[in-house]
């Protein structure tokens, strides 16, 4: 018998009879469900190896027999979604459950962390937001950085313990002339769907990477014999290799761009490929023909459902969600799956506050395995075309009000030890604006109130509490702060019109060469770094090229104009089960 079929026989004894133990005979239940003796005995056969009744049968004539139904129709369903879910079927389990939704959190919790069967290893983790868009070039936020590295390869990659280049799909290198580079391609690499790569596919990635500003000097990029590519620069780069290691010159399929639902399905070389994105889960596979050595674990799901991890929070105002759940795929972590189920480098921290984790003191150092000032952090960008900006006594002023260290002072207490007030980018930098008498850029008056027009992107758990912060400095000041949430594309391109930029950002390997790269290549920042002056921006990045200027001086450029305000360091902190093996931090918090 099908199993839709037995289930329904079951539901209409569970109408008859509800959970209570009953006495009752052969017959009975036969003449209930309309079927004959012997088919009836087979069903509560069929239904006891499933455990959904307990049946004992008396023998002899007029005795009757006990029957007790142990599963209700909402636990009827939890089976049914349980076993979609060990059999990978994410979508069916939520689509089988309806209106039944909230079933589905207590079962994914006993699926995630690392388990093995026949061989073979899978490990799962929870996530707060989709991630439909896997695609280099566009802009990305850090956690779908990481995953690109797993997808994708370029010419050359960073070695991240040494911070050094090496090479990638580019077995060698050689500077023939200041303007001339060949890249020599490693032979029988293939990509996802099985075709090899060839020269043509490096050819049109960095044709399309050389419309970016950063690789703006990019010439003329042509093949040479079957697996070589010649790159013509316009201005010199002795650091070409390092630029092309980024994640916008990862070499993608040269049709890529004919292709459905690339961004949520890429293809790509690397270790991993996506067998599945959508709404609910990202899965992706150990790629088998991977040129390098093959991925430990065989799957690394992520499945998108918020409640696996939320807590009370601590300020009921403030209701945050996890940021960061990212386990680094290339390890093999040995995870019980009656450990803690979630490895992160930075849950909302008014969730730890709430005593998520037990025996919480309220110190940074406390239950994480491993913890370290993040490479990056918070802060708030003047837009240049704002008419409130055009004088560095204004933007003084904003500093002033807007302090980190005012802002601190607002945070709920047992979350402070979590933020760092800075003045640069980088935890080992310093750089303030020079002190002087700082204006106001509104004129107060009691019939109109000044409204100062903030943006930040969507899905970020801490925004709104920042903000929500700042609104309440600057009323003290009579100025009205209006937020505008943006998607990540918008916000990263600087599309809107706004006085006013919150965002937060992580530097990879090698860290100072990247705050570079995103000060100078980042569309949003361009905007307003150099003031929006173009020119400024072209004797800026010639000038980086040739090592005539260094990050940390662009950094101190844009922070003492008052342009780029920095305002927090957070703590980076994995919580993982003590049986994890092998599991680290990086600088994306991934």
């Amino acid at each position: 018998m099908s199993g839709r079929r037995l289930e329904q026989q079951y539901l209409k004894l569970l109408n008859q009879f509800g959970l209570l133990e009953v006495t009752t005979t052969l017959q009975e239940l036969a003449d209930q469900l309309c079927c004959t003796r012997r088919h009836m005995r087979s069903l509560l056969t069929q239904m006891h190896l499933l455990g959904w009744i307990n049946w004992q049968a008396e023998p002899g004539r007029g005795r009757r027999s006990y029957l007790q139904l142990l599963r209700n129709e909402h636990q009827l369903l939890s089976d049914k979604a349980d076993k979609l879910l060990d059999a990978g079927c994410f979508s069916e389990a939520i689509e089988l459950l309806g209106e039944e939704k909230q079933l589905i959190a207590p079962l994914l919790r006993a699926k995630l962390g690392y388990s093995i069967r026949a061989d073979h290893q899978t490990l799962r983790v929870p996530y707060y937001r989709t991630m439909p868009n896997l695609y280099p070039g566009t802009p990305l936020r850090r956690s779908e950085l990481h995953l690109v590295r797993q997808i994708f390869n370029g010419l050359t990659r960073i070695n991240e313990e040494k911070g050094e280049v090496e090479a990638d799909l580019a077995h060698h290198w050689r500077m023939l002339e200041p303007l001339h580079w060949r890249f020599y391609l490693r032979p029988a690499v293939q990509f996802h769907d099985g075709r090899e790569l060839c020269a043509a596919d490096v050819v049109a990635s960095l044709r399309r990477c050389a419309q970016l500003p950063l690789y703006s000097h990019i010439g003329q990029i042509s093949q040479f014999g079957t697996l070589g590519v010649d790159i013509q620069l316009t201005e010199a780069d002795i650091h070409l290799p390092l630029l092309l290691s980024n994640i916008e010159a990862m070499i993608l399929p040269a049709d890529h761009a004919s292709r459905i639902a690339f961004a949520a399905k890429p293809i790509g070389t690397g270790p991993y490929c996506v067998n599945e994105n959508d709404a609910w889960h990202l899965r992706l596979k150990a790629f088998d023909h991977y040129f390098s050595l093959r991925a430990l674990l065989d799957e690394v799901e992520i499945l998108m459902w918020p409640e696996l991890s939320v807590s009370q929070p601590l300020d009921k105002q403030q209701n945050h969600l996890p940021k960061s759940v990212m386990d680094k795929a290339k390890h093999t972590p040995e995870i019980s799956t009656e450990t803690a189920t979630w490895l992160s480098s930075s849950l909302s921290d008014v969730d730890y506050a709430a005593g998520l984790v037990a025996g919480f003191t309220g110190k940074p150092s406390d239950v994480f395995s491993e913890m370290f000032l993040e490479k990056g952090g918070y802060f708030l960008l003047c837009d240049s075309r704002s008419s409130f900006w055009q004088g560095i006594e204004q933007r003084r002023w904003l500093r002033e009000k807007l302090s980190p260290h005012v802002l601190l002072q607002q945070l709920v207490e047992p979350i402070r030890h979590f933020w760092v007030p800075t003045g640069s980018l980088l935890p080992t930098w310093f750089h303030c604006m020079m002190p002087c008498n700082s204006e106001s850029p509104f004129r107060l008056s009691l019939n109109d109130k000044p409204v100062l027009r903030l943006a930040y992107h969507e899905q970020h758990p801490e925004y709104h509490m920042l903000t929500v912060l700042m609104a309440n400095v600057l009323a003290l000041e009579g100025v009205e702060l209006e937020t505008v949430e943006l998607n990540y594309t918008d916000w990263a391109d600087g599309n809107a019109d706004v006085d006013l930029w919150l965002g937060t950002v992580n530097f990879a390997v090698p860290e100072v060469w990247n705050v570079g790269c995103w000060l100078l290549g980042t569309q949003l920042l361009r905007h307003s770094i150099s003031g929006g002056d173009i020119s400024q921006l072209n004797e800026w990045m010639t000038k980086w090229r040739n090592n005539s200027i260094h990050a940390e001086e662009l950094m101190r450029l844009t922070t003492s104009s008052g342009w780029l305000q920095p305002l927090f360091h957070h703590w980076m902190r994995l919580k993982g089960p003590e049986q994890a093996k092998g599991i680290h931090l990086n600088n994306l918090g991934c």
